[in-house]
C-alpha cells in the first residue's frame, strides 16, 4: 500500500507519456485533518491517521465512517508512527512513536494483538491472506507474529541496522526485506531461514514488492534506481535505465502488468507532485495526473484501478487512476 510520505511517482527514461485525468470517487467529511491513508484490497474498507491522535475506518462504497481508533492510557509522548490495513481489510495495524504495535479486527474493533518493540515503529506489512505480520523497529530487523496465536515466530537478519521496507510474497513462500546496510534480502516465510542477499545497491534501498506471481522482487533506492529481481535467485533480471529523482515507494498492481512508483520530492513533502503509472515489461507510461494538493496514501485495488488519497482541514478527497 502506498504509505503516508508525500511523493513524486516515477517516469522511465525514455518512455512514452500519456496525461490523464483522475477520477473523483467521492469526499467526506472528517472531524479532523487526514495524515495518512490506506485502503484494503477490495476498496470496501479505508482508514486513516487524522492529527488529533485517531485512526478512522471508513465504509468506502458510502463514504460512512464506521469506527474510530486511539491510543487509550498511553504517555502523551506516544504518537502514531504507521497505519496499515491487511489486503483484506480484517486488520488494522496502528504503530506508534515507543515502539507499540497495536492489531484491531476491524470488523468488530476488538483489539486483537499487541507487542511492543522498544524502540520507534518504523515499518510492517501483512502477509497477502493475513495470517502473519512482519513488524519493524528503528535500527533492528523485522520480527514476525503469527496473529492467529500470537505468538513471535522470528526475526530476520541483517549485518547491522534494520529495514526501510517489508513484504511478503503472494503465495506466502517468501518475505523480502530492503535493508539499510543497503542489502535487499529475501527469507523463507516459515523458517525465517536467509536464501538471498543482493549487494549492488549503492545506497539503502527505501521500497519493495514482489509480482503477483511471487516470481520477481522490483526494488528501488535513493540511488535513482529500480530494478526487477528473481525472487528464487536473487539475480537481477532487469535495471530500468537511472530515474531522475529518489525513488521513495513503489506498488504492482494486481495483474502484474503495471507498477506505481514513487518518488521523493526534493524540493520538500509538502509539495503535489505528479502520480504516474507505467507497464513493467515496456516501460512506457499509461496514465499521469497531477493532483492539486499531495498525495497522502493510497493503493491498488482488486478491479485495476489505483486508488489515492488527498486531504484538507475538513475532508478526505479519494480519486482513482487507471
Amino acid at each position: 500500500m502506498i504509505q503516508v510520505r508525500s511523493v513524486v511517482l516515477l517516469v522511465i527514461a525514455g518512455a512514452s507519456s500519456c496525461v490523464a485525468q483522475a477520477q473523483a470517487e467521492m469526499s467526506i467529511a472528517t472531524p479532523a485533518q487526514v495524515e495518512a491513508f490506506v485502503v484494503a484490497r477490495d476498496a470496501k474498507t479505508g482508514a486513516g491517521w487524522c492529527n488529533d491522535g485517531k485512526v478512522r475506518m471508513w465504509n468506502l462504497p458510502t463514504g460512512q465512517m464506521v469506527r474510530s481508533f486511539e491510543l487509550n492510557g498511553t504517555q502523551p509522548s506516544r504518537v502514531i508512527s504507521q497505519v496499515l490495513l491487511s489486503p483484506d481489510g480484517r486488520w488494522l495495524l496502528v504503530g506508534d512513536s515507543n515502539g507499540g504495535v497495536h492489531v484491531w479486527d476491524s470488523a468488530s474493533g476488538e483489539l486483537r494483538f499487541q507487542a511492543t518493540l522498544g524502540r520507534y515503529f518504523d515499518t510492517g506489512a501483512f502477509s497477502r491472506d493475513g495470517n502473519m505480520v512482519a513488524v519493524a523497529a528503528t535500527g533492528e530487523p523485522a520480527q514476525i507474529f503469527d496473529l492467529q496465536s500470537k505468538q513471535r515466530l522470528f526475526q530476520l537478519t541483517s549485518d547491522f541496522s534494520g529495514p526501510m521496507a517489508v513484504a511478503f510474497s503472494p503465495d506466502g513462500s517468501l518475505i523480502a526485506s530492503a535493508d539499510t546496510d543497503t542489502a535487499i534480502r529475501v527469507f523463507d516465510a516459515h523458517t525465517g531461514k536467509l536464501g538471498w542477499r543482493f549487494d549492488e545497491m549503492t545506497l539503502e534501498p527505501f521500497t519493495i514488492d514482489f509480482t503477483p506471481d511471487s516470481k520477481f522482487v522490483l526494488v528501488g533506492g535513493p540511488n535513482k534506481s529500480l530494478i526487477l529481481l528473481d525472487a528464487s535467485s536473487g539475480k537481477a533480471v532487469r535495471s530500468y535505465p537511472k530515474q531522475k529523482d529518489v525513488v521513495r515507494y513503489l506498488e504492482v498492481s494486481p495483474d502484474g502488468s503495471a507498477v506505481a512508483v514513487a518518488y521523493f520530492n526534493e524540493n520538500g513533502s509538502n509539495i503535489p507532485a505528479p502520480v504516474i503509472i507505467f507497464e513493467i515489461s515496456s516501460g512506457n507510461v499509461r496514465s499521469k495526473w497531477m493532483p492539486d494538493a499531495p498525495i497522502i496514501g493510497g493503493g491498488w485495488i482488486a478491479d485495476g484501478r489505483l486508488l489515492l488519497a488527498t486531504a484538507t482541514p475538513k475532508a478526505l478527497h479519494i480519486w482513482s487512476l487507471r
